[in-house]
């Protein structure tokens, strides 16, 4: 029952329709700690205090809503065994009550980790913390907009986790400040698809991060979720996000960030990132992919060509077949050295050229 009750829910909060404006994605430089992280919340290690922070969350549909009226940034390093990630949270009412593993940890505020290794959509990973320091992972082998099933009972093997709290946790009398999440992912545990995920130097993942956050009332000094004026459920919980997903969905992670790996120690030269053109090319036919879904919704059935969507870009070469249930989308090149397809499904290949 908690494994259908999860994607019901997970489908209610995130699983809405596309957007057409798909927004550019961000990207962060990860050099490598200067030695192993102790795991405690505090972030006192001089390879923490070298790493630079992210910008400030947005909401996850980006300049559509108010920027979030509390601050998040993260911060990410890694060695040859974890990825570290710390998050700072500002927060006025510290409160978490769930406290068993693998609870439904965004019913109540939360911080969640989403990683994609190869940037194919597919065998991704989600977790979330509490500020009780409780968590909640899961592994998606393909986004619920595809059919995927949440597989709740996989575990991140050896994650490290802790929560340092400038303030006290479920007392409604005082102000608090802020928490801090600090993480260490195994990267061996990120593997389902058997491959190697092991950063190499400018290679990349894709990565976002979402705080959930709720309005909420008091009950006997103890907070819960705020309801609607007519008690018919709960008011709707806010996303704050790094990079801006342009719809209300996690869940579409061609639009995460990218996490770029850099083989120095923390502390070195930024650099200088710029998308190879594969990425660029998958840019594309995601573009497309998101108006044919859009098309689907409205007439019940894709579209048969690029006309029909009203899509046109001179700099690629595009092609496109489809029946009213299936299409596959073809994008390369001017010189046709990469080649990127994409089907209904998010099945997504990249071929190139010697």
């Amino acid at each position: 029952m908690k494994k259908l009750f999860l994607s019901g829910i997970v489908c209610l909060k995130l699983c809405f329709g596309f957007s057409q404006a798909i927004p550019n994605s961000l990207h962060y430089t990860c050099f490598r700690a200067e030695k192993p992280l102790k795991i405690d919340g505090k972030l006192n290690e001089t390879s923490w205090q070298k790493a630079q922070w992210t910008s400030l969350f947005v909401d996850i549909e980006g300049d559509k809503k108010p920027l979030p009226t509390q601050a998040t940034k993260a911060k990410m390093l890694w060695d040859d065994q974890y990825l570290y990630i710390a998050a700072e949270l500002e927060e006025t009412n510290i409160w978490a009550y769930q406290t068993t593993k693998d609870q439904i940890v965004y019913l109540e505020n939360d911080f969640e980790v989403f990683i994609d290794p190869d940037g194919d959509t597919q065998n991704y990973f989600e977790l979330e913390v509490n500020a009780a320091n409780n968590t909640f992972d899961l592994f998606l082998p393909k986004p619920y907009r595809n059919g995927g099933n949440a597989l709740i009972n996989w575990d991140m093997k050896n994650l490290k986790t802790a929560v340092h709290i400038d303030g006290t946790l479920n007392k409604s009398k005082d102000i608090d400040k802020a928490w801090t999440v600090e993480i260490a992912i195994p990267i061996s545990s990120l593997n389902m698809d058997d491959k190697n995920h092991l950063p190499q130097d400018l290679s990349f993942w894709r990565i976002n991060f979402s705080r959930v956050e709720w309005d909420f009332s008091l009950e006997d000094g103890k907070y819960i979720r705020k309801k609607k004026e007519n008690n018919e459920g709960v008011l709707p919980e806010y996303n704050w996000v790094w990079s801006p997903q342009g719809a209300i969905n996690m869940h579409l992670p061609e639009r995460w960030g990218y996490l770029v790996f850099s083989t120095q120690n923390v502390g070195a030269t930024p650099i200088n990132f710029t998308l190879p053109e594969s990425e660029k090319l998958k840019q594309i036919a995601w573009q497309i992919y998101d108006k044919q879904k859009t098309y689907f919704a409205k007439n019940q059935r894709y579209a048969s060509n690029l006309t029909e969507l009203s899509f046109d870009n001179n700099d690629y070469e595009i092609s496109m077949e489809a029946t009213s249930q299936t299409f596959i989308i073809w994008v390369s090149d001017k010189a046709k050295k990469t080649f990127i397809t994409l089907n209904q499904d998010s099945v997504l290949n990249v071929r190139q050229k010697p």
